[in-house]
């Protein structure tokens, strides 16, 4: 028993301070905005990313969880060349869908 716990508590605290997902160096140009901010935008694609939403059955903060999934998209962008992310919905289960576009005047 003492060891699920020990264990657990070992859990939470990592899942709880750190992110598990680096950004690229490219990544970092490309910007997380709302669907109004590019209608004058090329969609160059879609980017459907997921990570543990939970670490030895216990719940991984919501904003950490969301965080990880923007990062990944955003390494996802820039590799398919584009320069803004849109989230198509909410996270479900640890997964979300991006929107990717192209907005930079070629």
């Amino acid at each position: 028993m003492l060891r699920i716990i020990c264990i657990s508590a070992l859990a939470l605290a990592i899942s709880g301070g750190c992110s598990w997902v680096p950004l690229s160096p490219e990544a970092a140009q490309v910007a997380a905005v709302p669907v109004g901010q590019v209608q004058d935008c090329r969609k160059i694609g879609e980017a459907g990313v997921s990570v543990r939403d939970r670490v030895a059955a216990i719940q991984r903060s919501p904003g950490k969880v969301a965080e990880e999934l923007e990062h990944l998209a955003r390494n996802e962008a820039a590799r398919l060349g584009g320069d803004r992310i849109v989230a198509l919905g909410p996270v479900t289960h640890g997964s979300r869908n991006y929107a990717v576009y192209n907005c930079r005047l070629d």
